[in-house]
């Protein structure tokens, strides 16, 4: 993985985690949403590239990002509204 794909699996998990943050209206901070989605597209795109079977590394790479970052905020969402369910 070179700079570039860090750079941009950020910056797409930073972009998805600030839209989670407006269509969720959730209580929890926008910084906590934005970390939780750079995560998930850093973790998404570090698998991808160690599989290595991408043929085109920016949209794949892209791909990879969006698709780590919505997973990861959606089982955190997810996970905080069945603790709400429990109290």
């Amino acid at each position: 993985m070179n700079v570039q794909d860090w750079i941009l699996a950020g910056m797409a998990g930073f972009i998805v985690g600030w839209i989670a943050n407006n269509l969720t209206k959730s209580r929890y901070s926008a910084i906590i949403n934005m970390f939780v989605g750079i995560f998930g597209a850093i973790l998404m795109t570090f698998f991808i590239h160690i599989l290595d079977i991408y043929p085109d590394r920016f949209f794949t790479t892209l791909r990879a990002a969006v698709a780590g970052s919505v997973v990861l905020l959606g089982l955190f969402h997810l996970t905080r509204a069945m603790e709400k369910v429990k109290k």
